[in-house]
Formats: structure tokens, C-alpha cells, sequence
């Protein structure tokens, strides 16, 4: 039963109470006097009517209905106020709920991270959407190949760059894996990035179970990124790294002069001497 309807059933007991107060109904059914230490109870033998009762009656039957009538007020009033107080908590409540309802429905239990996957390089933070997380895992972005072929070791570590791959889950499914920079977490600008990055041949998992295996892809994917494929170039010319054609000139001698004949032969055919084209090859982008 609802608090409205207990309110209003215990109301009309409490008003039907009130109404059995009548002054018809108050009859005196003796009298007692103490005189000393004697005790004089006297009977009703027989009742007449006396001039001016009823009057007398009828003025205190006015009065009584008009106290009766106050009281109702009262208690009504009373009982519309804690009603109207129930219901506004009632709502209050489902509201409440409803939020509440609406964070779990949007909410991710935190993953098992600990200090020494910190220690690693691994942070989390929450995603848009139920169970969606994003996964931080600092990297160093460091090509070291030019199609497998090997780039000067004193030029390939100018390159290096600090780097943080993130890595999109929902629930235990792996939704993407990109490069950030290490300030601001915008796209980090190399030789494949199209926004996302382009990976080649190399799928990244699409399931994990434990937070080491998101460090793991992240390592992955580092690895994948020290080599330049010359098949997959999304940009030649990414900021803050030396254009691809300076890389193509600092690879160890015995690729490069492999590479720089073929090169060579590009440029005959394209009617471009040897001087025009080193004057602009060692640039970096800025």
C-alpha cells in the first residue's frame, strides 16, 4: 500500500474519531459528594427537560463543530505535507537511481596496474563509453632500418624521440593502436603516420587479459617503427625528423651506394643533375 493511501485511510479514523464528540452524547450518570469522611453518591431517577438547554446546547454544539472542524484542518494539512514530503523524496530517489544506474552503465572497473607497470611505462584512464579504457605506454621512436637495409648509427640516433603509444580497449578487446606525442598525446608525426598509423603488414592483437600484454603490443609496435618501409610512406617530410631522402643517404655504405645508383637512375630520367638534388637532401623538418 502506498504512504498515500495508508495517510489517507488513517485520516478518516482519525476524523471519524472526532465526530463520535457530540454533545448529545455526554450524559451525567450520577453524583458524588464527600462530606468528611462520608462519601454521598446520588442516582439519575428521571431526567426533564430544563428551559434553556437546548440553547445552551446548540451554542455548545457550534463551538464543538467549529474546534472539530480545525482539527481536520490540522490534521489533513499535516498529513498533505508529509505526503507531498514523500513524494518529492520519492522522486529525489529515482532520479538518484537513475544516475547512478547511468555511471555503472558508463563506468569500467579499474585494471589490476600496479607500480611496477607504471615502472614499465603503463598508465590508464577512462574511455567514452561503457567499458572503454585508454592505455598509455611510453616508448622511444627510433628507426634504425631503410627497408631492412641499416641507417648510420650516429645518424639514426638523432632520431630518437620520445614517444607514447595508445592503445584503445573496450572490455577485453584491443580497438586501435597509435603513436602520441609525449605533450599533449596529439598524433606523433613519422614517416607512416596518416592519422591513425599506418602499420604495414603488422596486425596488433585484437584480445588481452592482463595489462602486461597491452606493455607487450606497445613494445610491438616500437619495434615495428625501426623500420622505414618505403612502401607504406604516409609522409616524407614529418615534422621535428630529416626528410626521407637525407634518411636514403645516411644508410651504411654498402646499401646506400646500392640505393644511391638506384636513386642515380631516377634522377637521369627525371633530367635532375647531382647538384641540385644534395643541395636540399639534408634537411630536417621543423
Amino acid at each position: 500500500m502506498e504512504l498515500a493511501e495508508r495517510a489517507e485511510r488513517d485520516k478518516q479514523i482519525m476524523f471519524d474519531c472526532l465526530d463520535t464528540a457530540d454533545i448529545d452524547n455526554i450524559r451525567s450518570d450520577g453524583l458524588t459528594i464527600r462530606v468528611g469522611e462520608k462519601i454521598l453518591k446520588l442516582e439519575v431517577q428521571s431526567e426533564q427537560s430544563i428551559p434553556g438547554i437546548e440553547e445552551l446546547k446548540d451554542e455548545i454544539r457550534k463551538k464543538l463543530n467549529i474546534q472539530q472542524a480545525n482539527i481536520k484542518k490540522k490534521i489533513n494539512d499535516k498529513i498533505q505535507e508529509i505526503t507531498e514530503y514523500h513524494h518529492q523524496i520519492k522522486i529525489e530517489y529515482k532520479r538518484k537511481e537513475r544516475e547512478l544506474k547511468d555511471i555503472l552503465a558508463k563506468s569500467s572497473p579499474m585494471p589490476d596496474v600496479f607500480e611496477r607497470d607504471a615502472q614499465k611505462g603503463l598508465s590508464v584512464i577512462k574511455g567514452d563509453g561503457k567499458g572503454a579504457l585508454v592505455w598509455l605506454v611510453q616508448g622511444v621512436y627510433w628507426p634504425k632500418t631503410y627497408d631492412h637495409v641499416k641507417i648510420e648509427p650516429k645518424f639514426s640516433k638523432k632520431m630518437i624521440s620520445p614517444v607514447v603509444f595508445m592503445i584503445h580497449t573496450t572490455n577485453n578487446n584491443i580497438t586501435s593502436v597509435s603513436t602520441r606525442k609525449a605533450i599533449g598525446l596529439d598524433y606523433f608525426a613519422h614517416y607512416h603516420q596518416s592519422r591513425p598509423d599506418c602499420w604495414g603488414k603488422w596486425k596488433h592483437p585484437y584480445i588481452f587479459e592482463k595489462p602486461i600484454d597491452i606493455i607487450n603490443i606497445a613494445r610491438q609496435a616500437e619495434a615495428v617503427l625501426e623500420n622505414i618501409n618505403s612502401g607504406s610512406i604516409a609522409e616524407s617530410n614529418p615534422r621535428g625528423l630529416p626528410r626521407q631522402n637525407t634518411v636514403k643517404r645516411h644508410l651504411l655504405p654498402k646499401e646506400k651506394n646500392q640505393d644511391m645508383g638506384d636513386l642515380n637512375q631516377l634522377t637521369k630520367r627525371s633530367g635532375i643533375s647531382e647538384s641540385m638534388r644534395s643541395q636540399d637532401d639534408e634537411v630536417w623538418s621543423l
